[in-house]
């Protein structure tokens, strides 16, 4: 598979990166009408290279031009390597300085300094911008690469600006080809006979002709038409390719630069992140809580604010974890870089790391718990991502795929990790089809929460033999998915502690038993109902006679139901069972012998009043003895 790296060029305006990109490729990515007439590149261009190692480059030509800081960001995220463009003539520049160090925020790790318009100046003047380079690579991933002389007029210096890329191309890693699908867009135009098209650098994953996508954040669904890579035609494109894509079932004014395409269902956006920050040294002022700024993160920049964990204000030179807090939704994920710019003075102020992309509000008072574990992910272990993304999920935890795109890791090498953490004891794995895991000190307090609520149920419903399994999912301090659920269940009972009979659950050893009390009050409480007969008193009737409080009667009253010594006609209406017996022998006889019967006749026939007649009524059709037709009951066909 041909090699595919991601080239930006960087510097001040007018030190000739547009021409070394058409010098080296042909291509004059200067493509408005507004830039050939201002000689300045304005918007992002775009090139390729194929190199004599096989390795294509695609190259993203940056403007230089302060007021478009937000467009050489915009490029600059995605690339593997930085050619520095300085001229000879004028060296360093404040553009100069600011993109390199904007290269530095974004995580960029290697590249080479062309020094262009060579044929302007003298040997020493060359040696003096030389000098000027060393001094400002000094300490940054340039220091030890090459710094190349180079005129795009003469050509001289193309051989060796051509091998030193070839030699740094060769040490890059490729990206990651696994994972879910993810392309910030920097592009957006129609194509005649085609539609919509978007471009940029596929980060992560790859995208296959004929399938479904999304553009987040703004959730529109698209298909995938047609795939190119450096302008020719593909079936697919792979992790780090500069690739435009032609998109069905979507307008171009749905899309804007800045959002993303990436595989439906997989991303969420956010506008509250934990991150890593870091405050150049040159600013000259601390950086307060909650300050307004501007972040650029991917194609895109959104305003927002600074909520600092440690609260003190950020001293130039300093980092610190903070929270952003947007005003607009991005979709960032784990070990993305970003860049925070003042907004009033259009400077640099400086930019991180992306530790959590989908923060909760925060409070100071968790900043102990969430400390540790934000330190922890700045580490480069990727167990540290897993186990914090699942403590995040509380007891609930989540499935290996979620957590791959959390972690931004494969989903095999996520489900290798969380099994090795299994093993170790770290994890419990309890949906093995779809690769579920929570944490094991959260699946045990799962299953002391667990015994505390039947044995709670206990207290409350002495009489009763179990607890619903239902009730029990609601009394635990947050809602887990069923299997889960099942499992501490499972776990309980192997280990001796409860006892589960059909759908009730029930302490180990628990029975339901009266009390020397409660036997009393259930033989007066039977003889109240008997002595009732078809009009047996209300449950608040009984409470109020026994002098017993409402819901404790009714909790006897469902024992005496369990033991089938009253039967429950209604919510608080309760038979003898003799009564009920004798009522529905006479009932059956009166059917047989005149084939229906009226509630004014079973009124008569129970010598009760309508209070008691109609839910007696509607009792016996739900045990299928009587059918409703109309205003009369007849009997219901009994099956031979």
């Amino acid at each position: 598979m041909e090699k595919r790296i991601t080239l930006g060029t960087a510097g001040h305006i007018d030190h000739g990166k547009t021409a070394l990109v058409k010098a080296l490729t042909g291509i004059d990515t200067d493509r408005l009408k507004e830039e050939k007439e201002r000689g300045i590149t304005i918007e992002l261009g775009f090139a390729s290279l194929a190199l004599d190692s096989g390795i294509r480059l695609g190259i993203v030509d940056m403007p230089g031009h302060e007021r478009f800081i937000d467009h050489m960001v915009a490029g600059a995220s995605g690339i593997d390597l930085v050619l520095l463009v300085v001229a000879a003539d004028e060296a360093v520049m404040p553009q100069t300085v600011e993109h390199l160090e904007i290269c530095r925020l974004l995580g960029v790790q290697s590249g080479l300094v062309a020094l262009t318009k060579i044929d302007l100046v003298d040997e020493e003047t060359l040696a003096l911008a030389r000098e000027d380079v060393a001094e400002l690579v000094r300490g940054t991933f340039l220091e030890s690469k090459p710094v190349v002389p180079f005129s795009s007029v003469t050509g001289e210096g193309r051989k060796e600006l051509l091998g030193a890329l070839g030699a740094l191309a060769r040490e890059v890693s490729a990206k990651r080809q696994e994972g879910a699908a993810r392309m910030p867009i920097d592009r957006v135009f129609t194509m005649k006979g085609f539609g919509t098209v978007v471009t940029g650098t596929l980060l992560a994953g790859k995208l296959t002709l004929g399938e479904s996508i999304e553009v987040l954040p703004s959730g529109h669904r698209a298909k995938i038409r047609g795939i190119q890579v450096h302008n020719a035609s593909v079936k697919e494109s792979m992790a780090g390719s500069r690739t435009a894509v032609n998109l069905q079932g979507v307008e171009k004014s749905s899309i804007a630069r800045g959002e993303v395409l990436v595989k439906p269902d997989s991303f969420e956006p956010s506008q509250r992140i934990y991150a890593h920050l870091h405050y150049l040294p040159q600013n000259r002022k601390e950086l307060p809580d909650r300050f307004r700024l501007v972040v650029h993160w991917g194609t895109t920049r959104v305003f927002g604010r600074v909520a600092l964990i440690d609260p003190a204000p950020l001293e130039p030179g300093k980092s610190a974890f903070a929270q952003l807090r947007l005003e607009a939704p991005l979709l960032p994920v784990f070990g993305d870089r970003f860049v925070i710019r003042d907004f009033s003075t259009n400077r640099t102020l400086g930019g991180g790391v992306i530790l959590d992309p989908q923060a909760e509000p925060y409070r100071r008072r968790i900043k102990e718990d969430l400390l540790p574990w934000l330190r922890k992910l700045q580490g480069e272990a990727p167990q540290e991502r897993i186990r914090y993304f699942l403590w995040k999920q509380g007891k609930r935890g989540d499935s290996a795929s979620r957590l791959a795109v959390r972690s931004q890791l494969g989903v095999d090498d996520c489900l290798k990790l969380c099994r090795e953490l299994a093993e170790r004891g770290e994890l419990v794995e309890y949906e093995t089809e779809s690769h579920a895991f929570t944490l094991r000190d959260r699946f045990e307090s799962l299953c002391r929460e667990t015994l505390e609520a039947i044995a709670a149920f206990h207290r409350e419903n002495p009489y009763q033999e179990g607890m619903p399994k239902e009730a029990l999912r609601g009394r635990v301090s947050e809602p887990v998915p069923e299997k889960l659920a099942s499992l501490c269940l499972s776990r309980l009972v192997e280990k001796g502690e409860i006892a589960v009979v059909r759908d009730k659950v029930r302490l180990a050893g628990h029975e339901a038993r009266l009390s020397d009390e409660d036997t009393k009050l259930r033989e007066d409480v039977l003889r109240r109902i008997t002595e009732g007969a078809a009009m047996p008193p209300s449950v608040r009737e009984l409470a109020a006679e026994t002098a017993c409080p409402e819901p404790r009667l009714k909790n006897l009253l469902d024992f005496l139901a369990g033991a089938e010594e009253v039967v429950k006609v209604a919510e608080d209406l309760y038979f003898a069972r003799s009564v009920l017996d004798d009522l529905r022998t006479r009932l059956v006889r009166h059917l047989e012998e005149k084939g229906e019967i009226q509630p004014g006749d079973f009124k008569t026939l129970s010598q009760a009043t309508r209070k008691y007649t109609i839910p007696l009524l509607e009792y016996f059709d739900r045990i299928r003895i009587t059918l409703r037709k109309g205003d009369v009951r007849v009997l219901r066909e009994r099956k031979s």
